[in-house]
């Protein structure tokens, strides 16, 4: 009986998290560059991971994980299937890093390593304050191939004013 109560504690508080952008540090952004490595295209939100071309101060690779866009509906409605991100792949993603440093990224713009940017079925530029605080703008193909042969880059943008 314990166990099923902490079972459905976990899962009560995972529910009520889903939605809860306390977490994230919506007042700045983070850019980085990687190879995916896995792509989960199923709801609530498709995610994938990616090894970051930083390296950790012990000189190991960083897995990230970033979540975003739509349910997987809205980014089949845009041309998103579960080939849509392949392993081995270099992207650059955008998004907001959580606050405790994790390598944990709910991501606002993606686009290939070639330039490409890969739609979301929204326009991040046009977000909420509750969802960001931050003016996304598009990069250049140019700037998306720059910052992807330089290696990752971790930053931010200023949260509009």
């Amino acid at each position: 009986v314990g166990a099923v109560a902490m079972g459905l504690f976990l899962v009560t508080g995972l529910t009520f998290a889903h939605h809860s952008n306390a977490v994230i540090d919506k007042d700045n952004a983070t850019t980085v560059t990687g190879t995916v490595t896995r792509l989960h295209f199923a709801n609530p939100h498709p995610a994938f991971y990616f090894d970051a071309d930083v390296k950790a101060s012990d000189g190991s690779v960083v897995n990230w994980f970033a979540a975003g866009g739509g349910g997987v509906l809205s980014l089949r409605q845009v041309g998103w299937t579960n080939k849509t991100l392949q392993p081995g792949e270099r992207v650059l993603v955008q998004g907001h890093q959580i606050k405790d440093g994790r390598p944990l990224l709910g991501f606002r713009r993606l686009y290939r390593c070639s330039g490409e940017a890969v739609s979301l079925g929204y326009d991040p530029g046009n977000e909420s304050e509750y969802t960001t605080r931050i003016k996304w703008e598009p990069i250049s193909p140019e700037r998306v191939r720059e910052l992807c042969t330089k290696g990752t880059l971790e930053g931010t943008i200023k949260p509009i004013l």
